[in-house]
């Protein structure tokens, strides 16, 4: 897929976005609920841009529970996450566009996705920060919210540190549950991904790690 194929793509996935039944937007809701486990540190996804730098788990899970809730998402820039790693982190796929590869294209699809979907999954899109700031400034207008793995002019960032992860050994078994501390400001917390969603740890567990 080409440069202008893949603008044309986003408009087109943009155009079902919004002319489909069903479309909610996030002004309407005041913010899309995040997580309970994460609450303390990130109440709800307002529009702009938030960085979550760290781990691909956490941005995913945030993007799959506002799917749940009926937002509209897009996955842009993110190559490596397929549409099975998407549905197990909650993203409804029926209104879910995923575009791997924006390359020089990516400020433009950025904005025509802004239109159309409540949250965009975004990677590195290698933009400049004159577009950063006209992006956000879309986003915010249109009621949207990007969650990016690296904007650098960004209204906020959640850091995510791994803390280990259970179920193998020694590289024999199988992952069940992976372990985060996530934090903004001063404020942390603890959590599980167990592989459907994300939990608060055990507190005997939290005491071992800590």
């Amino acid at each position: 897929m080409n440069q202008v194929q893949r603008l044309e793509y986003a408009r087109a996935v943009l155009h079902k976005a919004e002319t489909a039944s069903g479309l909610t937007r996030v002004e309407e809701q005041g913010g899309w609920n995040t997580p309970d486990v994460l609450q303390p540190v990130l109440p709800s996804l307002t529009p702009g841009v938030l960085t979550v730098t760290g781990s691909a788990t956490i941005l995913l899970a945030l993007a799959g529970h506002a799917s749940k809730q009926g937002a509209w998402t897009a996955i842009l820039g993110l190559p490596w996450v397929g549409w099975g790693a998407a549905t197990e982190h909650g993203l409804d796929l029926t209104r879910t566009a995923h575009i791997p590869h924006p390359g020089s294209q990516a400020a433009n699809i950025l904005t025509a996705l802004a239109d159309g979907f409540d949250i965009i999954a975004a990677g590195d899109m290698n933009l400049g920060i004159r577009e950063e700031r006209a992006i956000a400034q879309r986003v915010r207008a249109r009621g949207a919210t990007i969650l990016a793995t690296n904007w650098s002019t960004s209204s906020g960032t959640l850091r995510v540190e791994n803390e280990g992860a259970e179920g193998y050994a020694d590289g024999v078994g199988h992952l069940k549950r992976l372990r985060f501390r996530v934090s903004a400001g001063m404020s942390s917390v603890s959590c599980l991904w167990t592989g459907e969603e994300l939990v608060a740890t055990p507190r005997a567990l939290r005491a071992v790690v800590s």
